[in-house]
């Protein structure tokens, strides 16, 4: 199987296992991505997003139907995740295309300011973040061996997590499905549904 057939795979038994069961989850997922927005996230990046991302994003455009945003006196907007959005362990949600290529800008922009190359990579594409602190999962588009997911979190450089996409949504649709993932990413993770919401034990 190959590493797209992995995530359109484990990505629609996770739809259809949190519809079933999570379903106020399940609305937090936007529709797929179309052709103009994948086009536009190419533009704004400078270069062709990989296939695992283009094909999960065209699945679902992220989990963040439910968020809102206000104006911020002074100047700005802010981002109002709502709780819904949450679908992932450690308190991520999954960010669409305009998400990544803002928060991308962001962390690029930081990188400047800071005068540090390291801090974040022009290839580098968060693509699950928790809703309070830059906290989440890097896809590292640019990669001569594939795409592999870096972890990163405030304080620290982004670094190696697993080797690609799928690596994370197969265990993930396993523990949904069966509430066990031995001798994975997920082999730890405990989750409960409250009020149809998917909630991750911290």
């Amino acid at each position: 199987m190959s590493q797209v057939e992995e995530v359109v795979s484990a990505w629609e038994r996770i739809v259809s296992w949190l519809r079933k069961r999570a379903p106020a989850s399940a609305e937090a997922l936007r529709p797929g991505a179309s052709d103009e927005e994948i086009a536009r996230l190419n533009e704004q990046l400078g270069f062709e997003i990989p296939a695992v991302l283009e094909i999960w994003l065209r699945l679902n455009n992220g989990s963040t139907a439910k968020d809102s945003a206000k104006p911020i006196p002074g100047g700005g907007i802010a981002r109002l995740p709502h709780r819904d959005s949450i679908i992932f362990p450690g308190g991520m949600r999954f960010l669409g295309c305009k998400e990544i290529a803002n928060r991308r800008a962001e962390y690029l922009h930081i990188s400047q300011d800071i005068g540090d190359s390291d801090y974040w990579k022009s290839p580098w594409l968060p693509i699950m973040e928790k809703s309070d602190t830059p906290h989440g999962i890097i896809l590292d588009a640019q990669n001569p061996h594939g795409s592999p997911l870096l972890k990163f979190r405030e304080g620290d450089y982004p670094s190696f997590f697993l080797a690609s996409l799928g690596d994370f949504l197969h265990p993930l649709s396993d523990l949904l499905e069966t509430g066990e993932a031995p001798e994975s990413v997920m082999e730890y993770e405990r989750f409960s549904v409250a009020e149809g919401r998917i909630c991750w034990t911290t």
